[in-house]
């Protein structure tokens, strides 16, 4: 019954029989049959027929909506049906806003769906978590974007960009970035990550020269650091809800940046149906999530 569900729902989309038919690969007459077997098998007319003309009546329409259902229900069964018996062990890298945000949820959509597979998480830098992965010593690693290009050894997977923000103390008075930025202490990000480098070449930009008093590669530090009053940064947006009474968040507007957040992997894939499955699960995490900006297109 699960073509012929679907071949009224291709009916519903396209309006006819005919392109119906042409759409899902059958002739006419074929789609026209396995409306007829439907009906039969649920003892009901699904169309009202007016010569060529056919349309859904208000059965045919209940039908649809619950077959839409079934049908998603049928393929979520076949893919988890046809998925790969992996196991394994999984190495796998990962910057700190990362660890503390998105990963968890690719963890454990992973475990939940692979419960053979064990994983080792290790915390760093882009720079150093990237060359880990060149070297063989991690199978994968979520870290920003390189502003050089990858070695031929290894693959970049997009996932998604987090937007920079300024962020300073609740009670500065002003809502100009490039006051706030030039007159406040500045916590600059690590100036020697990749995403430190996105910001040294967007205060270049702008001819901006902050009075740099802190640099941290931490971005979690760097927020708690303008929360006590130190002084006011520049990083990636960040959910700021614990520290609503002690800082706040100015929109860069027109001159927002980002960003790019992805994961490394070596070209060959060693450890292939594990990674594979990895970057299936991370892509639709990606898509899951409200809070992220994803560079993932939807199938």
């Amino acid at each position: 019954m699960l073509k012929e569900l679907r071949t009224l729902m291709a009916v519903a989309q396209h309006g006819t029989i005919t392109a119906a038919a042409h759409h899902i690969g059958l002739t006419q007459a074929a789609a026209s049959a396995q409306i007829q077997r439907l009906e039969e098998s649920l003892d009901v007319a699904l169309l009202d027929r007016a010569g060529r003309q056919v349309r859904l009546n208000a059965v045919g329409v209940d039908v649809v909506a619950r077959a839409e259902h079934i049908l998603h229900l049928c393929d979520e069964l076949r893919e988890v049906t046809q998925r790969p018996k992996v196991r394994g062990h999984l190495r796998l890298g990962a910057i700190q806003s990362m660890q503390r945000q998105y990963l968890p949820r690719v963890i454990k959509t992973l475990i939940e769906q692979y419960p053979d597979v064990s994983t080792h998480l290790e915390l760093g830098g882009s720079l150093p978590l990237l060359t880990a992965v060149d070297q063989g010593q991690l199978d994968a690693a979520m870290v920003v974007k390189p502003f050089f290009a990858l070695p031929a050894e290894l693959t970049w997977v997009p996932l998604l960009r987090e937007p920079f923000t300024v962020l300073c103390p609740a009670g500065e008075a002003s809502n100009d970035w490039r006051q706030v930025l030039t007159t406040l202490p500045f916590i600059r990000y690590d100036s020697a990550s990749f995403g430190g480098r996105v910001v040294d070449r967007f205060l270049q930009t702008h001819r901006l020269s902050p009075r740099c008093q802190i640099e941290s590669q931490d971005v979690d530090a760097i927020l708690e650091m303008v929360a006590c009053g130190i002084g006011a940064s520049l990083i990636p947006m960040k959910d700021l809800s614990r520290h609503a009474n002690q800082l706040r968040a100015i929109d860069l507007g027109a001159d927002k940046f980002y960003r790019e957040v992805g994961m490394v992997l070596p070209g060959t894939r060693g450890n292939n149906e594990l990674v594979t499955e990895l970057v299936r699960i991370a892509r639709a995490q990606v898509l899951a999530s409200p809070f992220v900006h994803p560079l993932v297109e939807r199938d």
